[in-house]
């Protein structure tokens, strides 16, 4: 039986040594075996991120004065499959006549200000979720009793101590299913609904309910990824509100620059939630970097390109992965 034995063993080896590409498959498709169990635990659990940052705007919209907007974003997102929820509130603070319309999300990760989740990319859903808002322009009315512009007829005439406040904002929750069409052509609807969390008492919120939809056709050209955004919010109007529902729209492109390294350009446009104002009308640029495993970097900038925009925003933002 020994002898046996040896004689296997030696067999086995000398096989090993004649053509080692038979040990070099097996070992192969152990490993192609244990990323297929590790991406599916990661498919069936899914991935949480939570993103946190700083943003600012500046502008005067028409009017005479500045309106100064700073916010703390912070946004919990789970994806799993081709499904994604956003869940986002900031804390919010403001220096001029200008109201919130809109509450400033942020920049979720790094891409688009639309929110399409372009794969080159890297962003993973961008800052407003499709809401449009994130660079801070599109987020900012003021209102005018005497051009019959009001969020609201509570009376109330905001005074130049009234100008400075601060506090939570609206909480936006939105979801979005990712489409396939094959040839690295993706469709991204979102639903997203505002929560009036906001005080409109210090202008930080209209005080009623929005629901937007919202819509991202994405294709992936090599390293770069283009994308064409739209959407229609269908604004809660307030007791005496002259707002109305609005529609928005944008585009852009990015380009992955090297490994964890992402450039991009956002074009957007919104219409005024007041009827007779000029849209706003705002290009942004941004880069995402990966500073270690599950943890990103998003820097941008924008400007608006009429008086109805900021004339100057930006910010960063900080995404973990879990």
């Amino acid at each position: 039986m020994s002898a046996v034995l040896k004689s296997g063993l030696f067999l086995s080896t000398a096989l090993a040594l004649a053509n080692p590409t038979i040990v070099m498959a097996q070992s192969s498709s152990e490993d192609s075996a244990t990323e297929k169990q590790t991406s599916s635990n990661t498919s069936s659990t899914g991935s949480l991120r939570f993103s946190t940052g700083l943003t600012y705007s500046k502008g005067d919209y028409g009017e005479i004065e500045d309106t100064e907007v700073f916010s703390v974003p912070l946004s919990l997102t789970y994806k799993k499959d081709a499904w994604k929820v956003r869940v986002s509130a900031p804390w919010v603070k403001i220096n001029g006549p200008g109201s919130l319309i809109s509450t400033p999300e942020g920049r979720d990760g790094g891409g688009s200000n639309s929110g399409s989740g372009s794969r080159n990319s890297g962003s993973g859903s961008s800052g407003s979720g499709s809401s449009g808002s994130g660079s801070g322009g599109s987020d900012i009315e003021v209102e005018d009793e005497i051009d019959d512009d009001i969020i609201d007829d509570d009376g109330a005439i905001p005074t130049a101590l009234d100008n400075k406040r601060s506090g939570f904002g609206d909480m936006n929750v939105a979801l979005t299913y990712s489409f396939d069409f094959g040839g690295d052509l993706y469709f991204e609807p979102t639903v997203k609904v505002k929560l009036p969390t906001a005080s409109r008492t210090k202008r930080l919120g209209t005080g009623e309910v929005d629901v937007t939809l919202s819509g991202d056709l994405v294709k992936d050209v090599g390293k770069a990824s283009l994308y064409l955004h739209g959407r229609r919010k269908f604004a809660g109007k307030p007791t005496g509100s002259t707002i109305r529902s609005s529609w928005g729209a944008g585009g852009g492109a990015s380009v992955r620059a090297s490994d964890g390294f992402t450039i991009g350009t956002d074009y957007d446009w919104q219409q005024s939630a007041f009827a007779g104002r000029k849209a706003s009308s705002e290009i942004t640029g941004w880069a995402n970097m990966r500073l270690a495993k599950g943890l990103s970097l998003t820097l941008f900038g924008a400007t608006g390109l009429n008086r109805n925009s900021a004339d100057v925003s930006g910010g960063a933002t900080v995404s973990v992965r879990f």
